[in-house]
C-alpha cells in the first residue's frame, strides 16, 4: 500500500482526536479569554478515570468513554470555580501561569497515584481495515466516526440551542450579555463543563490510540493542540477543526518523511510560522481582529 496514503490516514485518525482537544480548548478560551495551560491534564484525568474503571465496567468501551467524558467535566467545572473566576481580572500572563501551575500539581499528584511508569487498557484495538486507500483499526475508525459526530453536535449546540447563542453572546462582550440578561458566569460555567467533557474523551481516545500512557500524557498533547487551535483561530469553534486537520496530517507526513521522534518539533515550528505570518488563523482574514464562537 502506498506509504503517503497511510500516512494520510494516520493523520486522520490523529487529526479527530486533536480536534477534539482543540475544540475544547477553543471554547474555553472563547468564554474566559485565557490561554488553560491545565488543559492537557483534562485529558489526562479522563485517561486514568476510564483506566481505573475498566474493570468495573467489564472493559466496555461506551462506559469507560462516558466515565472519561464525566470525569473530565467535573475537572472543568472545578478549575473555572477555583481558578480562573478567582483570578477573574487579573493579568492573562497571572492567571496563565496559575493554570500552569495547577497543571504541575495534577501531574505530581497523578504520579504518587499511579506511578511514573505508564500504564495501559486492556480494550483490544480490533482489527485492521482497509477503508478506501486508508489502513485504520477498528479504533481509529470509532474514534474518527466519534469526533465526527461530536462536531456536529456542538454545530447545532451553538447554532440552534439558547445555550449554544448564550456562549456566543459571552464570547463577543461579557458585560454586553449581561446587560442582555444573560446569566453570563453561568454561561462560563457550563461552557468548562462542556470542555472539559470534550477533553475527558479526548484523553480517553488518545490513550486508546497510542496504547500506553503516564502522568504526562495531556502535557505532551498540549502543544499540538494549541498549533491546531491557533491554526483554525483562537476562539473560534468551526475554524479549529480545520486547524487540527491540517496540524494532524502536517505532524504525521513529516514524521513518515524523517522521524517520528521530531514531531513536537515540527508542531512547534508550525507553531511559530502561524504566530508570525497567520496570527488569526489560517480561515481568517488578515485585517479580523475579533474572536467569536
Amino acid at each position: 500500500m502506498n506509504t503517503f496514503l497511510v500516512t494520510v490516514g494516520v493523520g486522520l485518525a490523529t487529526a479527530a482526536i486533536l480536534a477534539l482537544s482543540a475544540l475544547a480548548f477553543t471554547l474555553e478560551y472563547a468564554v474566559s479569554r485565557i490561554a488553560n495551560f491545565a488543559h492537557g491534564e483534562f485529558l489526562t484525568i479522563g485517561a486514568y478515570a476510564a483506566y481505573s474503571t475498566q474493570g468495573i465496567f467489564h472493559e466496555n468501551v461506551a462506559a469507560a468513554a462516558v466515565i472519561a467524558a464525566a470525569v473530565g467535566a467535573v475537572a472543568g467545572l472545578l478549575l473555572n470555580a477555583l481558578v480562573i473566576e478567582q483570578f477573574r481580572g487579573r493579568s492573562a500572563i497571572t492567571v496563565l501561569i496559575a493554570t500552569l501551575g495547577v497543571a504541575l500539581i495534577v501531574q505530581n499528584v497523578l504520579d504518587m497515584i499511579y506511578g511514573a511508569a505508564n500504564v495501559s487498557y486492556s480494550y483490544p484495538q480490533g482489527s485492521l481495515h482497509h477503508v478506501g486507500p486508508f489502513l485504520w483499526t477498528t479504533s481509529d475508525i470509532e474514534v474518527i466516526v466519534s469526533a465526527l459526530v461530536v462536531a456536529g453536535l456542538i454545530y447545532l449546540l451553538l447554532q440552534q440551542t439558547r445555550f449554544g447563542k448564550a456562549i456566543r453572546a459571552v464570547s463577543q462582550d461579557r458585560a454586553l450579555a449581561q446587560v442582555s440578561g444573560i446569566p453570563a458566569r453561568r454561561i462560563i460555567m457550563g461552557t468548562w463543563v462542556l470542555a472539559g467533557a470534550l477533553a475527558g474523551f479526548a484523553g480517553f481516545a488518545l490513550a486508546a490510540t497510542i496504547g500506553t500512557f503516564g502522568p504526562l500524557l495531556g502535557f505532551n498533547f498540549l502543544l499540538l493542540t494549541i498549533t491546531a487551535t491557533v491554526a483554525g483561530g483562537l476562539g473560534r469553534p468551526y475554524a479549529t477543526l480545520g486547524g487540527a486537520l491540517i496540524v494532524g496530517l502536517a505532524i504525521q507526513i513529516a514524521g513518515t518523511y524523517t522521524s517520528s521522534a521530531y514531531e513536537l518539533v515540527f508542531a512547534f515550528l508550525l507553531l511559530v510560522l502561524l504566530m508570525l505570518f497567520r496570527p488569526n488563523g489560517v480561515f481568517v482574514r488578515r485585517s479580523s481582529v475579533t474572536v467569536r464562537a
